[in-house]
């Protein structure tokens, strides 16, 4: 079974796949800053998070689950989830994660929920197993 380690909530709506790749279809520095103005507020939430004591730094391999409320059904399943990228870059940067490669996390699982507010809940837990 695993043990859960820590979890922390990230407000607001995370850009989707579509929004980065018109934001890179714009000109090439634009995408990088849509990724780089992402992960600097996903960290700003992740501190906030470990000032709380909600979320700490693990040096085990993970299990990372995503809850993604949405205030609305206009996008779709997989343009949600791609912004796992930007919260789990978030992560390695602020010291949650040693890394995002697949020594480091070994499972990822996402879960969509019509709610009245824009927020993503991670939850990263110990895996019992290696990949």
């Amino acid at each position: 079974m695993n043990e859960q380690i820590n979890s922390f909530t990230i407000q607001g709506r995370l850009p989707s796949l579509n929004d980065y790749i018109n934001a890179c279809r714009t000109h090439w520095s634009k995408g990088a800053q849509l990724k780089e103005q992402t992960e600097t507020d996903i960290m700003w939430q992740i501190r906030a998070a470990r000032i709380r004591g909600l979320v700490h730094p693990v040096s085990v391999p993970v299990r990372v689950s995503f809850e993604w409320h949405e205030s609305d059904k206009r996008r779709d399943l997989d343009n949600i989830y791609s912004a796992k990228k930007f919260v789990l870059d978030a992560m390695q940067k602020a010291g949650i994660i040693v890394n995002d490669n697949r020594r480091h996390v070994v499972g990822l699982h996402d879960d969509i929920f019509e709610d009245k507010q824009d927020f993503v809940i991670v939850t990263i837990q110990a895996a019992n197993w290696r990949q």
